[in-house]
C-alpha cells in the first residue's frame, strides 16, 4: 500500500462536507489523500489538531491546514477549480477565512445534517482512517 502524507478531516454528519469528500475522491487521481471525520477516534485522539476550529482540516507531512488554506491546498493537489482558487487568492486570507467561517458555523442550517455519519463503501474504506 502507498504511504499517504495528506489526511483530510471532515464533518461526517454535514451534507456539504460529505459532498466535498466524494468530490475529492473523484478528483484525487493520484490518491494523495486519506480521509477521516471529526467523529473518528483518530480525530479525538490527535492532540496536534486545534479542535476549536470549525473547519475542514488537512494534515500534511509538515503542518496542519484549516479554513481556506485547507481548501486551496486540496484544490491545488487535485489540480482543479482554478477559478475558485483564484477568487480565494485575490482576497487577504483573513477575509476569505471570515466568510469560510460563516459558512462553516451555519453549514447544518444552509446545507443540512445527516442523522448518522456517512458510511464509506468498501473501495473507499481503503483510503479511510477510523
Amino acid at each position: 500500500m502507498k504511504h499517504f502524507n495528506e489526511i483530510i478531516v471532515f464533518d461526517g454528519e454535514c451534507l456539504i462536507c460529505n459532498r466535498f469528500y466524494k468530490w475529492v475522491l473523484r478528483n484525487d487521481k493520484k490518491n494523495v489523500f486519506m480521509f477521516t471525520n471529526i467523529q473518528s477516534k483518530f480525530y479525538s485522539e490527535n492532540s496536534n489538531i486545534d479542535k476549536s476550529k470549525d473547519s475542514i482540516i488537512v494534515i500534511t507531512k509538515n503542518k496542519i491546514l484549516y479554513d481556506c488554506d485547507a481548501i486551496v491546498y486540496i484544490l491545488k493537489i487535485t489540480k482543479t477549480q482554478l477559478v475558485i482558487r483564484f477568487i480565494i487568492s485575490i482576497f487577504p486570507r483573513f477575509i476569505s477565512n471570515f466568510f469560510y467561517q460563516i459558512i462553516a458555523r451555519n453549514r447544518y442550517d444552509f446545507f443540512g445534517k445527516k442523522d448518522t455519519c456517512y458510511i464509506p463503501s468498501k473501495a473507499e474504506l481503503k483510503r479511510f482512517i477510523n
